[in-house]
């Protein structure tokens, strides 16, 4: 075999060895930068998703205020066949010891530790503000609160059975089951189509 050949040969697998090398060494680090300032897109494409592939309705961006004037926001809020879906994104770069009853949970990265508010506890407060904004019954409505895949994180228990928190990659599961429950009646069409209605015009008006 020529010279140039083998050289040529040699040229083209060093530089395949090196892309797959730095692929392996940056493919982590450039994961969790793309999930931390790409969150709202990437949350959102996976919402938009499992509304499409079910066949649901979505309303992204909630935004008002409580009758005290507090700013009130939900990221998603997807309406089901048998429940209302209050979804609020969250990206953790570390890992979690949690507690579905604890006021705050314990953060970790790295070296470093904080406590953060529950976020599960946070979002319920939101579900119990949406309930009485839009008379949607709270039970009705399921809180869940989304993060990133590679987030670890303990076993949180279970304090609301209409409260939960689940990676990217398990919400479809997630939904699937829980609208698949046969001891769930479906919502009213007519009743969930006013809901939907309302639900978009108090979007409206809040970002006014």
């Amino acid at each position: 075999m020529p010279y140039s050949v083998r050289l040529s040969i040699f040229i083209v697998v060093a530089i395949v060895v090196v892309l797959a090398v730095s692929f392996m060494l940056l493919y982590s680090p450039m994961k969790r930068f793309l999930s931390k300032n790409f969150t709202i897109r990437m949350y959102y494409r996976r919402v938009r998703r499992v509304v499409d592939d079910r066949d649901l309705l979505l309303i992204n961006n909630f935004k008002n205020f409580t009758a005290e004037q507090e700013p009130f926001h939900i990221d998603h809020i997807v309406i089901g066949e048998k429940y209302f879906y209050a979804i609020r994104d969250r990206y953790y770069d570390g890992a979690l010891a949690a507690s579905a009853t604890d006021n705050s949970w314990v953060f970790y990265r790295g070296n470093q530790t904080r406590l953060i508010p529950n976020p599960m506890l946070r979002n319920e407060l939101r579900v119990e503000r949406l309930s009485l904004m839009s008379k949607i019954p709270s039970q009705e409505i399921i809180s869940i609160v989304l993060i990133n895949d590679d987030c670890l994180m303990t076993p949180v228990g279970e304090a609301n059975p209409n409260s939960y928190i689940v990676s990217l990659r398990k919400l479809p599961k997630l939904i699937a089951d829980l609208e698949s429950s046969s001891d769930v009646a479906p919502l009213e069409p007519r009743e969930a189509e006013i809901a939907a209605r309302d639900l978009a015009e108090l979007n409206r008006n809040g970002k006014i």
